[in-house]
C-alpha cells in the first residue's frame, strides 16, 4: 500500500467519524431541545425574556434587511466583544462597505455591542441545535464569519460552510483544561475545526493546542491577542464627577470571593488616606446587587453607579460600577488596578487594558487564559502577583507612598502593552483574504 492511498484511507475514516460525531451531535441537540421546551413557560415567568426568540433563531429585522452579504462575527460576552472592537475599526477603515451582524451568547455582550461596536445589526446567537443556527445562516447568507477567541461551536461553523461563509478564528484561545475537555468529542471537534479557513491564535501554545486537536497545522498562525488591540486613545476625563482629585483604585472585573479580597486590602488603607476611593468592577452583572450588599454588610460608606443623580460624595469610600461599558473609561483615573478572575481559579481576565493605560498591574496566581501577557508583565516589571488581600495592600500602599516609583512600574506595563498592539494588523493580513467578493 503506498503513502497516497494510506493517506486518502486515513482522511476517508476521519471523515466518516466526523459525519457520525456530527450526527450523534444533532440527535442530542434535538432531544436538549425537546427536553427543555416543557422548562419554556419557567423561565419565561422568571424574566428570562430577553432574546428568548433570537436563541430560538427569529432574527431581527435589520439582520435581514441588508443591501449586500455581510460579515458576521461572533464573541462570546462583554470581554470578547470588547476585545473585537478595535478589529471592527480596522474593518470600517479598510472596508467600510460592509454591513456587520455581530452576535453574543450574552443578552449583556449584545447589549455591549450595540453601545461600543454599533454593528448593523445584534442578536443572541441562535442554539446550536436542531438546525436553528442552519436557518439563521441561510436567512442573512454572511459572505464571511469571524469567530472570536473561544467560541467554537460546530453546528455555527457547519452552518457557515453551508451558504458558502469561510470562517476565521480570531484571537483564539485554548486553556489546558478545555483541550482536555474538548478531546473527549475528539470526532466532533477534528470534523468542526476542519470547517474553518484560518486560525489566528494568541500563543504558541494555543495553536498547539488548536492542531492537537484537529485543525489543519497550515492554517493556524499566532497572532497574539485582540485585547492588547485596544489602546486608550488619549487622556480623557473620567466620566463620574468628582474622581479626579482623589486617590483610586481598581479592582477590575472582579469573581466571587475577589471583592472580599479588594475591601479587606484597603481596610488599613483607609486609616492612612481617608479619601482614599476603591472601585469595584464585578465581571458579571448578575453579580452587582450582591456585591452592593457585601459593602454595605461592611459598614463601609458606598454609592452604587447606577444610582447616581449628582457628583461622587466626598465621603464614598466604594463605588460599586455596576454598569457596562465604562470600566475602560475609569482607568485612567486609577492609581492602581487589580485585575481578577486571578485569585478566584477562572483563568484571568484582561490584565493588558489596564497596563495599556500605563498603570501598575496586580493580578492572582491564576492566568491561564492571559498566561503570555500576564508572564511579559511580571518579567518586565509592569505587574506584581499577589495571593493575598496583605500582598495586595502592601502594592497599593507603595503605589500611593510612592507615585514615581508607582509611575514608572505603570510605564513599563504600558510599554509591554505597546509591543503587542500590532495584533490588529496580523490579524486583518490574515481575514482580509476571506471578505473578497465571491460569485
Amino acid at each position: 500500500m503506498t503513502k497516497r492511498t494510506l493517506r486518502r484511507d486515513v482522511d476517508w475514516q476521519s471523515d466518516r467519524l466526523g459525519r457520525a460525531a456530527y450526527a450523534a451531535y444533532d440527535a442530542a441537540g434535538v432531544l436538549a431541545t425537546l427536553f427543555g421546551l416543557p422548562l419554556a413557560p419557567l423561565l419565561l415567568g422568571r424574566g428570562f425574556t430577553d432574546g428568548f426568540a433570537e436563541r430560538l433563531g427569529r432574527l431581527p429585522a435589520a439582520a435581514l434587511a441588508l443591501s449586500r452579504r455581510p460579515l458576521w462575527i461572533h464573541a462570546a460576552s462583554v470581554g470578547e466583544t470588547l476585545a473585537a472592537e478595535p478589529l471592527v475599526a480596522e474593518l470600517r477603515r479598510r472596508r467600510g462597505d460592509l454591513p456587520i451582524v455581530f452576535s453574543t451568547t450574552t443578552a449583556t455582550g449584545r447589549a455591549v455591542a450595540e453601545r461600543e461596536i454599533k454593528p448593523s445589526a445584534a442578536l443572541l446567537l441562535p442554539l446550536d441545535a436542531w438546525r436553528i443556527i442552519d436557518r439563521a445562516f441561510a436567512r442573512v447568507r454572511p459572505r464571511a464569519l469571524i469567530v472570536v477567541e473561544t467560541e467554537i461551536w460546530p453546528g455555527l461553523l457547519r452552518a457557515a460552510e453551508r451558504v458558502g461563509a469561510p470562517v476565521a478564528v480570531v484571537s483564539g484561545r485554548l486553556s489546558a483544561r478545555a483541550a482536555r475537555r474538548y478531546g473527549w468529542i475528539a470526532p466532533l471537534f477534528r470534523a468542526a475545526l476542519g470547517k474553518v479557513a484560518v486560525f489566528g491564535m494568541q500563543t504558541p501554545e494555543d495553536a498547539r493546542r488548536a492542531v492537537s486537536l484537529g485543525a489543519p497545522p497550515d492554517r493556524v498562525h499566532v497572532t497574539g491577542t485582540l485585547k492588547a488591540g485596544r489602546q486608550p486613545s488619549g487622556e480623557q476625563s473620567p466620566p463620574i464627577d468628582g474622581l479626579s482629585d482623589r486617590p483610586v483604585l481598581i479592582a477590575a472585573s472582579t469573581q466571587p470571593g475577589e471583592e472580599e479580597v479588594a475591601l479587606a486590602a484597603c481596610a488599613s488603607l483607609w486609616a492612612e488616606r481617608a479619601d482614599l476611593l476603591l472601585v469595584v468592577a464585578p465581571r458579571r452583572p448578575e453579580r452587582f446587587a450582591a456585591v452592593g450588599r457585601l459593602v454595605q454588610e461592611r459598614g463601609l460608606r458606598y454609592q452604587r453607579r447606577s444610582a447616581m443623580q449628582e457628583p461622587l460624595a466626598k465621603t464614598t469610600q466604594v463605588l460599586v460600577l455596576d454598569t457596562l461599558g465604562e470600566l475602560g473609561r475609569l482607568l485612567p483615573a486609577a492609581r492602581a488596578v487589580f485585575v481578577g478572575g486571578t485569585i478566584a481559579p477562572l483563568g484571568g481576565h484582561n490584565v493588558l487594558e489596564p497596563a495599556a493605560c500605563g498603570k501598575p498591574v496586580a493580578f492572582g496566581p491564576h492566568t491561564e487564559n492571559v498566561a503570555s501577557a500576564a508572564a511579559a508583565l511580571l518579567d518586565q516589571g509592569g505587574a506584581v502577583l499577589v495571593r493575598s488581600a496583605d500582598e495586595l495592600a502592601a502594592l497599593w500602599r507603595r503605589c500611593l507612598a510612592e507615585p514615581r516609583w508607582a509611575e514608572s512600574m505603570g510605564e513599563r506595563a504600558r510599554r509591554v502593552a505597546r509591543g503587542s498592539a500590532d495584533v490588529v494588523a496580523r490579524t486583518w493580513e490574515l481575514i482580509a483574504p476571506l471578505l473578497e467578493d465571491r460569485a
